[in-house]
C-alpha cells in the first residue's frame, strides 16, 4: 500500500508533508491527480478531506444542500486559522438562526427567503446583533461564490438591517464614578472598575493583563482573554494592530505583585452582573462595562487631551474612528477658544 504522503525538506529546514490525491480518471484513461502540501499530517488530511467533499458535492449535485456546504465552510475557516471567537460566532449563527435553510438547495435560496428570515430574526434581536448575523450569512454566500457553489450571492439584492447609532454616548463623569466606587465592597472589583475607568481598556484586554505587563506607570499589553461558550481563549490576537499598545496608569493605582494574570478569568462572565448590582445600590445611571471606555475618552477630552492622543490611548485603528465616536465632544472645546479672546 502506497504511503499517503511524502516528506519534503525546504531550504529553511522546515518539513512539508505532500499528499498525492487521486481525483479519478480522465476520458482518455489517464489519471487525474493533484498534490496538497501542509505543515503537518493532520492539516494535510484535513485539506484532502475538504477537497474530496467539495468534489463530491459538486459532482453529485449541481446545487448542493445548505447544511453540507456550511460544514465545509466552517472547516475551511478553521484551516485558515481564523480567530476562535470568529469561528464560534459563525457556529452560533448556524445553530441558532439558520434552521430555515438547513435542507434547502443553495441555488433555490432567493432574496425573498432571506427577507423572510430577516423579519423573523428582527423580532427577537437588537438591530446591531441582527446586522452582525446578516454580515456573517452574506460572508458565507460570498465564500460559496468564490468556491463555485453559487454564481451570485443572493444577499446582494437584500438591504441589511441598519444598526441603531446613538447620538449621545453613555458615560460617567469622574464625580459619578467616585460615587459609584464607594458602593463596591470587594477589593478585587474595586480594582477592576478603577482600572477600566482610568485606562479605557476593553474587557478582553483587562482580563489579559499579567503582572509582567506592569512597567512603572505603564501597562504594556501583551495578551487578551475572550470567552466562547464555556471556554476561555487566551492569546495575543487583539482587535487590530494598534490595540496592542502601551497605556499610562495613575501613579496611585496599585496592582500589587504576583504571577501570571492580575484578574482571574472566572470573573469575566460575572462582571456585567456585578456592575449592575452596584449601580443599583449607588442609585446612579446605568452604564455597561464597555461604557467605561467612553468615560475614559470623555474624561481625557474634558482635561484637554488632543484627539490624536485619545485615539492612541484607546487603541483605535485610525483617528477617523475616534472622531466618528467622540468628535462631537469637542464642540464645547471650540466654544472655549472663543472665550480665550474675551
Amino acid at each position: 500500500m502506497a504511503k499517503e504522503y511524502t516528506v519534503k525538506i525546504l531550504k529553511s529546514g522546515e518539513k512539508r508533508y505532500v499528499f498525492d490525491v487521486n481525483l479519478g480518471y480522465r476520458l482518455d484513461g489517464t489519471r487525474n491527480r493533484t498534490t496538497i502540501s501542509s505543515k503537518s499530517v493532520k492539516e494535510g488530511r484535513t485539506k484532502v478531506a475538504q477537497l474530496r467533499l467539495k468534489l463530491k458535492l459538486t459532482a453529485s449535485n449541481s446545487s448542493p444542500i445548505f447544511e453540507d456546504v456550511y460544514s465545509l465552510y466552517i472547516a475551511d475557516c478553521k484551516n485558515k486559522k481564523m480567530a476562535e471567537t470568529t469561528i464560534y460566532n459563525k457556529e452560533v449563527l448556524y445553530y441558532e438562526q439558520l434552521h430555515v435553510f438547513y435542507k434547502s438547495k443553495l441555488s433555490k435560496i432567493k432574496p425573498a427567503d432571506i427577507i423572510l428570515w430577516q423579519n423573523q430574526m428582527n423580532k427577537t434581536l437588537a438591530p446591531s446583533t441582527a446586522n452582525t448575523r446578516e454580515n456573517n450569512l452574506s460572508a458565507f454566500f460570498e465564500w460559496c461564490v468564490v468556491h463555485s457553489f453559487l454564481e451570485v450571492n443572493p444577499f446582494k439584492k437584500v438591504d441589511k438591517t441598519s444598526p441603531v447609532r446613538k447620538n449621545e454616548l453613555n458615560f460617567w463623569t469622574e464625580e459619578e464614578f467616585k460615587t459609584f466606587i464607594e458602593y463596591v465592597t470587594y477589593p478585587t472589583h474595586k480594582l477592576i472598575f478603577t482600572t477600566l475607568f482610568y485606562t479605557g481598556l476593553r474587557k478582553s484586554e483587562l482580563f489579559g493583563l499579567k503582572y509582567s505587563d506592569i512597567h512603572g506607570n505603564e501597562l504594556h499589553l501583551s495578551e487578551t482573554v475572550k470567552r466562547t461558550g464555556s471556554a476561555y481563549i487566551i492569546g495575543d490576537q487583539f482587535k487590530n494592530e494598534t490595540s496592542k499598545r502601551i497605556v499610562p496608569i495613575p501613579r496611585w493605582l496599585d496592582f500589587g505583585t504576583g504571577d501570571e494574570y492580575i484578574f482571574k478569568p472566572s470573573l469575566y462572565s460575572h462582571i456585567n452582573r456585578d456592575l449592575d448590582n452596584w449601580i443599583k445600590k449607588a442609585g446612579i445611571k446605568r452604564i455597561r462595562v464597555h461604557d467605561f471606555r467612553h468615560s475614559y475618552a470623555a474624561m481625557l477630552i474634558n482635561k484637554g487631551v488632543d484627539i490624536y492622543t485619545v485615539s492612541k490611548m484607546l487603541g483605535h485603528k485610525s483617528i477617523t474612528t475616534t472622531m466618528d465616536i467622540y468628535g462631537h465632544l469637542y464642540d464645547e472645546k471650540r466654544k472655549e477658544i472663543t472665550d480665550l479672546f474675551d
